[in-house]
């Protein structure tokens, strides 16, 4: 089972492109990281951790599913503990930046409407680098495709992506 990470910013399309490429994958799983927060009335960085942690915990349990989709912003901590749950479980894992352009974000993609402190949490997020981390196997420049489009183009290069070890992040093709 390949984890398929979707990696960005507020905004730029993580939950959308996972969504698609779930559908377009069969027997697959979605995660959207978001519905994995704990509770509103905690400070977001307990909130961010307790998501973080459930997803490690669904990408380290084995599943019947092809791929598991995960939509959420991953820093470089993150990663070094996703690689190596991955690992362990020696799983592809592929994490892909979604990078549209900054104004692009704050006006709202797909109907979404950013409150003012999305759009500050954007713009921390932007200069932190999540639509450029350089453990990804890809960056990818969404602005001009659909959610659907998006995921029509990772389902084309999955299999590149899964069958050469990326030397970025040293997860291969599962055996």
């Amino acid at each position: 089972m390949p984890v398929i990470w979707l990696n960005g910013t507020i905004g730029a399309g993580k939950s959308a492109v996972g969504q698609a490429l779930a559908v377009r994958l069969p027997a697959s799983r979605f995660l959207d990281g978001d519905d994995l927060a704990g509770p509103s009335h905690l400070p977001n960085p307990r909130r961010w951790r307790m998501a973080l942690d459930a997803l490690l915990r669904a990408a380290a349990r084995p599943g019947r599913q092809a791929a598991l989709v995960i939509a959420y912003p991953l820093d470089a901590a993150g990663w070094r503990r996703l690689r190596t749950v991955c690992g362990r479980g020696r799983r592809a894992l592929v994490v892909l930046n979604l990078a549209p352009p900054l104004a692009m974000t704050l006006r709202g993609r797909g109907g979404r409407n950013l409150s003012p402190p999305e759009r500050a949490r954007v713009r921390v997020m932007r200069a932190e680098g999540y639509h450029r981390r350089p453990f990804a196997t890809a960056t990818l420049a969404n602005a001009a495709s659909s959610a659907a489009g998006t995921a029509r183009r990772i389902a084309r290069l999955l299999p590149v992506w899964v069958a050469h070890r990326p030397s970025r992040n040293g997860i291969g093709p599962m055996s």
